[in-house]
């Protein structure tokens, strides 16, 4: 029987991944150590088959943000440390010493638990212990962070491997409050130092704090949006190339009078007499209900914007007098010649960010990875 595939599918360059790790490695040096973030599976761009190419290419570490996503890692054939970044729940915490998962740590009850966990599989636990600074998320506040390391020093089988905290406006060009949250990690490092206990592992740089705060570039960079060559904001500071396009294929083609309501709720009505292409993809896939009547594609290099409703399973573009046929290509994500339309595209119409755009794109879009 013959493989069933959807006539929608995303294709990610692995070159363009390589091409990614490399530049940052050069910006980090020797002494800064990479950590790929493949959360979110790798950030929609597919987690396994990116992480092997960004191993390839200089990458020392992985994050995820479950448990479940470094066993699937794992399972696949992956052997460099991982370290969970999200909190661990009781019931998680033993696979995660099983499958050699290091686990962010910022509360006593889950570093009892863990030392448990530790003891009975007779296998040491690595630990991350988190700070916050400034996020006010995970992590414990710096004035009540001694305490917690020292009981992790004191609880069997559990190893500290690093420390770390999290940037809340890295990307802000304005680096006040990265520059407060780095006062405040700094002491917390200082504070350690004191005391006599190391810490191998120093880490609070993410993608923008790599890119435009060269102080947080310690001993790892945890380094996520930009190996898939996309930027947190509209600066440049390095190279990237974009790894993921989005394309799928016309499904019906028809025209349509002057007057004629399109979609659920008719939120656009023709004016003219015109084609309207129907694609066989929609919310349900990744393609935002909020891009109805915003968004555009590219058919034959022309810019073509969407009309009415996004709907579950399918999107209307209108495409005017083009020669558009059932089964031609659509670029919705990607070049086309000199004509783009990017993930940044996609944030401004969904008005959100472009982490959201692609990490959003459904398991029900197959990945197809190119070099």
């Amino acid at each position: 029987m013959s493989r069933l595939t959807r006539s929608v599918w995303a294709e990610v360059s692995l070159d363009h991944i390589a091409y990614n790790v490399q530049q940052f490695c050069s910006l980090l040096g020797p002494n800064c150590q990479l950590m790929a973030v493949a959360k979110a599976n790798g950030y929609g761009h597919g987690a396994l088959e990116t992480a092997y190419t960004m191993i390839a290419n200089g990458t020392n570490w992985l994050a995820v943000a479950l448990p479940e996503e470094g066993v699937r890692l794992r399972r696949g054939g992956i052997t460099a440390p991982i370290l969970v970044l999200g909190a661990v729940g009781a019931d998680e915490l033993e696979v995660c010493v099983v499958q050699d998962l290091a686990v962010t740590v910022f509360e006593p009850h889950i570093a009892r638990l863990l030392s448990e966990a530790a003891v009975k599989w007779q296998q040491p636990a690595k630990v991350h212990i988190k700070v916050d600074t400034g996020m006010g998320r995970l992590g414990l506040l710096p004035e009540d962070f001694l305490e917690l390391v020292e009981l992790v020093q004191e609880l069997p089988g559990l190893e500290i491997q690093g420390v770390f905290t999290h940037f809340a406006r890295a990307d802000d060009p304005d680096l006040e409050y990265t520059k407060w949250q780095w006062e405040r990690f700094e002491r917390v490092r200082q504070d350690l130092a004191l005391r006599g206990i190391h810490v191998p592992y120093f880490h609070a740089a993410n993608t923008a704090g790599a890119m435009f705060f060269p102080p947080s570039r310690l001993d790892l960079a945890r380094v996520g949006l930009g190996l898939y060559g996309l930027y947190p904001d509209q600066r440049r500071p390095i190279d990237l190339l974009p790894a993921l396009s989005l394309k799928t294929k016309v499904a019906f083609v028809k025209r349509v009078p002057a007057g004629s309501a399109l979609s659920y709720d008719s939120t656009y009505v023709t004016w003219k007499e015109t084609s309207i292409a129907v694609l066989p993809i929609g919310y349900a896939d990744g393609l935002a209900r909020s891009m109805s009547n915003k968004g555009k594609v590219l058919i034959q290099g022309t810019r073509c914007p969407i009309v009415g409703r996004v709907t579950m399973d399918h999107t209307l573009v209108e495409v005017g007098d083009l020669p558009v046929h059932i089964g031609d290509e659509v670029i919705l994500i990607g070049s086309d010649g000199q004509k783009e339309i990017t993930a940044d595209d996609w944030a401004t119409w969904m008005g959100t960010i472009n982490y959201e755009v692609t990490s959003q794109l459904s398991a029900r879009i197959e990945r197809v990875y190119i070099t």
